[in-house]
């Protein structure tokens, strides 16, 4: 008998093997807790989710009940926990919206205080921009690079552009105006911020700083395009490929693209606490303005029945919810649905974003009820064609531009389809967290809806699609999004 198999090293060679089988029958791994990971997120959905409904629906292409038993089978026959919590993330990564999410643990000390802000109105124009929250994220250059094709002609620019703008001749011989607006926010346009430091910095404080800084931004993208009225050019293209979105100004900015009254979307917020907080909010700035503003009789009756609206609304939030379960089960048809565990909220462009407004003339008073007022002076800086670029990193406020801009018939959209991020929070949403994985959840408390009555957050859809082709250059697709808007404005 040789060494390699006396009884005790076959004893041993059993004894790993039985130790190894045992270890993979039965992982280090609490998969009821996942479980019960799951269902509180399956009910932190149904509470807070404003989208629910609509991913539940017939109409967004998302089949949730498989996504359901899929996670379920996941957490089952996951080996670690690694795999279970990917199980979570791959759950909600097929609801396709971008901005529900898990994020990841809080480090520990994260919630220490900060230390004391520094005024930036005390610092340089590069370390106060900075302070004041102004970043320089790199994503000034056009989407898909028009600068390379022949026939352009920078007419804003250098090495720290407040806007990238220009102006290119099409083969047939039509001059588009270039607009590249590579984030809805002021404060991501730091060359701008540096340029009127020396003003901002006798501002009163850091919020007339920001107000500034954001009427100034509102303005260069105005007198831009009153440029491009002024030189002739036959349509305006606006580039908000990759852009990430911002605030508000994805709706409000809409005015300066047409001398036409805007309709903004419907606003619905979730039956929730981060909902009714909206609520309150709107509700109180109306009410302030009733009480203590003198609105004259064209406002008067304008704010108290916004005031009704919004106070039926609150009074929605403390009804109890409709059953949601329904959505785990199989799909329902939108249009039909009794309930979507929503509240309106007013628009996506304020209160009461309606011409009615442009009567009031108040500005205050006006700016609680529409929040494109304060833009007013510079409505109708182009009137003319309008073509939006949009691509798969099209998201947030960026759609909604794009969205207003579609569905009031002011633009029509090239390229491909946004990235469905739709409405993300109109209020912070309270902190959630899952029991044992300690992850926490991002959940979206606001839905805007298109024309059509669909939910925003399943992506804008290019009236000219620019199809995705394999080793195509980059400056190619350039060529073709300008062939495609070339023929389609001699057909218009």
């Amino acid at each position: 008998m040789s060494a390699g198999h006396t009884p005790k090293a076959g004893a041993l060679m059993a004894m790993a093997l039985s130790m190894a089988f045992a270890s993979h029958a039965a992982p280090d791994i609490d998969r009821d807790a996942w479980r019960g990971d799951l269902a509180v997120l399956k009910q932190t959905l149904q509470d807070d989710y404003a989208h629910l409904a609509w991913v539940a629906s017939a109409q967004s292409g998302v089949d949730l009940p498989a996504l359901e038993r899929d996670a379920q089978q996941a957490i089952a026959t996951a080996d670690s926990d690694a795999q279970a919590e990917q199980a979570l993330r791959t759950f909600l990564a097929g609801f396709h919206d971008g901005h529900l999410k898990l994020l990841d643990r809080q480090a520990a000390g994260a919630s220490a205080p900060a230390p004391a802000a520094v005024d930036p109105r005390t610092l340089d124009a590069s370390t106060g921009c900075a302070a004041l929250g102004v970043l320089d994220e790199g994503r000034r250059d056009y989407s898909v690079p028009l600068q390379a094709l022949p026939g352009y002609h920078a007419t804003a620019g250098g090495a720290d552009p407040a806007l990238r703008s220009g102006v290119i001749a099409l083969a047939d011989g039509h001059r588009l105006g270039l607009l590249r607006l590579h984030e809805f926010d002021a404060l991501r346009y730091p060359g701008l911020c540096h340029r009127l430091w020396g003003q901002l910095r006798h501002a009163d404080a850091v919020n007339d700083m920001r107000s500034t800084l954001n009427d100034a931004w509102v303005a260069e993208i105005a007198a831009t395009l009153r440029r491009f009225q002024q030189q002739g050019v036959d349509a305006v293209l606006v580039d908000v490929g990759t852009n990430p979105g911002g605030d508000d100004s994805g709706d409000t900015l809409t005015r300066l693209f047409t001398g036409a009254p805007v309709q903004s979307a419907p606003l619905w917020v979730s039956q929730s606490a981060a909902g009714r907080d909206y609520l309150q909010e709107q509700y109180e700035r109306i009410d302030d303005a009733l009480r203590h503003h003198h609105p004259d009789a064209t406002a008067r009756p304008l704010l108290v029945q916004q005031r009704d609206r919004f106070a039926a609304s609150l009074r929605a939030t403390q009804s109890p919810p409709c059953d949601m379960t329904w959505v785990w089960q199989s799909p329902r048809d939108w249009q039909a649905l009794p309930c979507r565990h929503l509240v309106a909220a007013g628009s996506s462009g304020g209160p009461l974003a309606t011409p009615a407004v442009d009567a009031i003339p108040d500005f205050l008073i006006a700016h609680r009820l529409d929040w494109a007022q304060d833009l007013r002076r510079h409505w109708a800086a182009w009137q003319g064609p309008v073509y939006v670029l949009t691509d798969a990193k099209t998201a947030s406020s960026a759609e909604m531009f794009a969205a207003r801009l579609q569905d009031n018939r002011i633009a029509r959209v090239v390229g491909s389809t946004t990235g469905g991020y739709g409405c993300g929070f109109m209020s912070p949403p309270p902190p959630r967290t899952l029991p044992h994985a300690q992850l926490r959840m991002r959940i979206p408390n606001c839905v805007r809806l298109r024309a059509d009555g669909s939910d925003e957050v399943a992506g804008i859809s290019p009236d000219l699609p620019i199809d995705t082709r394999a080793n195509e250059s980059a400056r190619a697709r350039a060529q073709r999004v300008l062939d495609a808007v070339g023929v389609d404005l001699a057909r218009h």
